[in-house]
């Protein structure tokens, strides 16, 4: 689940100086390893003292470190941000305590606004690890993550999940980051490379004797993507939505409080406007109302789907679903201290901490505003080296839609200013 990108240094040093690797007198641009003959352990990694993004900053976003402290090392106030290819400081600033923890102090840099690749130093506990500032910071990594996307979906190695995500960013933030662009091979259509790339991957796939979760999901895939490639290619639309009504019929889930039902349903609805569709919507009511109830990732996207969708649409059920995905966002935010305190996380670990960011991004959606931003931005934070370990949490397999899908989000936010 995770990718620790530290390991530097040796047990015996680790004990005795409690350094990260850098220390006063050390060359920034490298560090010192000393021999140690220890046979008989095996000798643990470490992580730095000073935690930041390792993915880095945009430019004009708020910018921080923490520093963990130790009680035996003694008092530091002030801390040194170093550009690592001029080896000369650029910022200097002091600590400030961090609320409801004091065993970190943080440094507050968001002044620095150079792009560049730095690293936060300060005395006895050493420095961090090296990470970038950056003008177009979350173009870059929307970018990064669409290609390996798009060589999953042409070798037909990208799971369902991934390009539902994958979808779902097209239709939120299609053309915001800069990625809405006509495939070479589709100029008569002017079909996105997005589209493109997901129709291959639709006509690669072996989905007609799917039943179960998997069929739903597929089922999902092709109402969607026939809702957004209509005005491309009619034709092609229309046989997507076609299979994805047969393919759900099939799937025999059409249990209520299935969230996965729930989003093929809104899809299939808004694609078709089939009444019938609808019908199996509205019975979900009884289930909203029974009580604290708390809508995962396919109600929420489902919830988006079907309260912009053209159709006609059961009020009371819109508002049940927009209330308790608004109540959950809220409930998080208030939390987000302590959600993203690096050092006692209060979270099931970072796939929990995703399903917040999801929630998140729904609100927003749903508010047409940027109140979460924030709160999401601390949660990537975290999620790119802003904890205990320093490490960055890469996703696994299915977890990439998600990583393009906030980076899109991110990237919109670069484009607008609003970081």
């Amino acid at each position: 689940m995770k990718r620790h990108t530290i390991s530097y240094v040796s047990f015996f040093l680790c004990q005795i100086l409690l350094l990260s690797a850098c220390s006063e007198g050390v060359s920034l641009s490298g560090r010192s390893m000393e021999p140690v003959a220890v046979l008989d352990y095996v000798v643990p990694s470490s992580s730095p003292n000073v935690m930041t993004d390792l993915n880095g900053y945009s430019r004009d976003s708020e910018k921080y470190a923490y520093l963990r402290m130790n009680e035996n090392a003694g008092p530091v106030d002030t801390f040194r941000i170093v550009d690592v290819d001029s080896d000369k400081i650029v910022y200097e600033g002091e600590f400030s305590g961090a609320k409801g923890n004091d065993q970190l102090l943080i440094a507050d840099f968001s002044d620095l606004v150079i792009p560049g690749r730095y690293m936060v130093q300060c005395d006895v506990y050493g420095c961090s690890e090296v990470f970038p500032i950056s003008e177009d910071l979350y173009v870059q990594l929307t970018d990064k993550t669409e290609s390996l996307i798009m060589e999953s979906c042409r070798d037909l190695s990208a799971d369902p999940a991934t390009v539902l995500d994958y979808l779902q960013a097209y239709e939120w933030y299609a053309g915001l980051s800069g990625t809405d662009e006509v495939s070479e091979t589709d100029v008569v259509s002017g079909a996105p490379d997005e589209l493109v790339c997901v129709r291959d991957w639709i006509s690669g796939r072996d989905y007609e004797g799917s039943v179960g979760t998997e069929a739903v999901m597929y089922s999902t895939i092709l109402a969607k993507f026939s809702f957004l490639y209509k005005s491309y290619d009619s034709s092609l639309a229309t046989e997507c939505l076609q299979k994805a009504s047969a393919i759900y019929s099939q799937s025999g889930n059409v249990v209520k409080s299935d969230s996965a039902a729930f989003r093929a349903l809104a899809e299939l609805y808004r694609a078709s406007g089939e009444s019938a569709y609808e019908t199996e919507l509205v019975n979900y009511k009884d289930f909203f109302s029974s009580g604290d109830v708390h809508p995962d990732e396919g109600y929420m996207y489902g919830a988006m789907t079907y309260i912009v969708t053209r159709q006609a649409v059961d009020k009371e059920l819109c508002d049940m679903l927009v209330d308790s995905i608004l109540a959950d966002a809220q409930s998080i935010n208030n939390r987000k201290r302590e959600i993203t305190d690096p050092m006692y996380s209060q979270t099931g670990g970072s796939g929990e901490m995703i399903g917040y960011i999801r929630t998140l991004m729904c609100a927003n959606y749903i508010l047409k505003g940027y109140e979460y931003d924030r709160t999401m931005q601390m949660m990537l934070h975290y999620l790119s080296g802003l904890n205990v370990e320093s490490s960055v949490y890469t996703s696994e397999e299915n977890e990439t839609g998600f990583y393009y899908l906030v980076y899109s989000c991110m990237a919109q936010l670069e484009s607008e200013e609003k970081m």
